[in-house]
């Protein structure tokens, strides 16, 4: 019986102990070091520690709160804004309204001390020197150094051939010295040409074969350069403005027509106005993305005519003059809205640009990198250089037209099954492809 009490009396004191610990470790202040999580999670959308943005930066809040005279007023700020401005009880909260049309959210759900933690959070935020990113979406470094490397190798290559000529020289007029001296008949110098001609003669057989092997090598060699004219696979123009698809189109996801919004309604995709990205960037004033992405930014802003600091338009803008990386000859007719539309072509773009959420500044993709995106989002494999009459070509032949998306097809179907040659066709692949609507007819690219 004793035991028995003796337990219970010991179980008793066990929870009065741990409510007590539970009671000490709520009554403590949110720490300093809590505040960043705190910052993220209710402030970082609007809000930076040492810049201003969509609202003013919380650097030095608590203290110009402080100076106004209305240190208590900056926990009803943050709880209830809009009420705070229209209480008439503070001056420094109508003033602060003004720094923004877009009304402050209120965040309630803060206590006096997690408000607290994000202001000291914020007043201890150093600036961090900025160091180069180690990124292959910096643009056009390796290429210059690889560019720098071959310049010297071909200098030094030129350098060393003229040493030794020259060497080959002096060591002949010597030798013709010393013959002189030791009183030994010299041969009259005999040009090149004429040497050439006497070892012509002499291996005629081995020139001749020589001669047809550089013949076929070297007509194989220009057919084959002949049919890279046109080809432009892999290139990347540079741009006036660093801009990343990799940071915008992959890690944001911006979809591919909300930059170019008229691929499905025009012949071309479209260069995005400096509207569109003024849409994002008169908030987004700054980047961590890579070196530069700030100064990039500014250069948007500068064309905007927008000054990040007051965030009002100036009226001075400047243009901005992109370098097109997708180029057809003239006489070649293309239509983003015939092949993009959902209720024509519906094709996707990755089966003409590639991966684009991968690169950095827009290029042409390969032939090899689509065909890694094969048999995902309607990507069929082909063979032909991009942007060739013959990739055209084999698309026509290989992709299938639904029939079902529009009136025009419905219509087109209708008048294909009173054709028995189609329906055999189509019973032999189950399709209909592009070229069997005319796709291959010269008239539908070249008119």
């Amino acid at each position: 019986m004793e035991n028995k009490m003796k337990f219970h009396w010991t179980n008793r004191l066990r929870v009065a102990t741990f409510i007590t610990v539970l009671t000490f470790l709520a009554a403590i202040p949110v720490k300093a070091q809590d505040g960043k999580s705190l910052f993220k999670a209710n402030c970082a959308s609007c809000h930076k520690a040492l810049k201003n943005s969509t609202g003013p930066m919380l650097q030095g809040a608590k203290a110009r709160w402080t100076d106004a005279g209305e240190a208590d007023n900056i926990y009803k700020w943050v709880k209830d804004p809009v009420g705070l401005a229209n209480s008439g009880t503070s001056p420094y909260a109508v003033q602060i309204s003004e720094y923004s049309p877009t009304a402050m959210t209120a965040q309630g759900h803060l206590t006096n001390e997690e408000i607290d933690a994000i202001l000291d959070y914020a007043d201890n935020v150093k600036p961090v020197a900025k160091t180069a990113v180690a990124s292959s979406d910096v643009d056009g470094k390796d290429g210059q150094e690889e560019g720098g490397a071959l310049l010297w190798i071909i200098l030094l290559i030129v350098v060393f051939s003229v040493v030794i000529f020259a060497a080959r020289g002096v060591r002949k007029q010597l030798a013709y010295v010393v013959a002189e001296k030791e009183g030994e008949e010299i041969e009259l110098n005999k040009s090149i040409k004429e040497k050439l001609g006497e070892w012509i003669v002499r291996n005629w057989k081995f020139t001749t074969i020589a001669f047809v092997l550089l013949a076929v090598t070297g007509g194989a060699d220009l057919m084959k350069r002949g049919f890279q004219v046109g080809v432009y696979a892999d290139y990347k123009p540079s741009q006036p403005i660093n801009y990343s698809h990799k940071l915008h189109a992959g890690e944001m996801g911006i979809d591919c027509k909300y930059c170019h919004n008229s691929a499905e309604k025009s012949k071309h995709a479209g260069i995005p106005t400096v509207n569109v990205c003024m849409n994002c960037h008169e908030n987004v004033v700054e980047s961590d993305y890579r070196l530069g992405s700030t100064e990039n930014i500014a250069k948007i802003h500068a064309a905007a005519g927008y000054d990040s600091e007051t965030r009002k338009y100036t009226g001075n803008t400047s243009p901005i003059v992109w370098n097109k990386a997708h180029n057809l000859p003239d006489h070649v007719f293309f239509s983003h809205s015939q092949h993009v539309n959902t209720k024509t072509g519906n094709i996707d773009c990755k089966q003409c640009h590639g991966n684009v959420p991968t690169y950095g500044l827009g290029r042409v993709s390969t032939t090899e990198e689509i065909n890694q995106l094969a048999g995902t989002d309607g990507i069929i494999p082909l063979t032909k250089p991009l942007l060739t009459m013959g990739w055209c070509l084999e698309c026509h032949n290989e992709k299938a037209v639904d029939l079902t998306k529009s009136d025009y097809y419905k219509e087109l179907h209708g008048r294909l099954k009173s054709r028995p040659d189609f329906l055999r066709k189509i019973s032999e692949d189950d399709k209909i492809t592009v070229r069997e609507l005319g796709g291959w007819e010269c008239a539908k690219c070249h008119y």
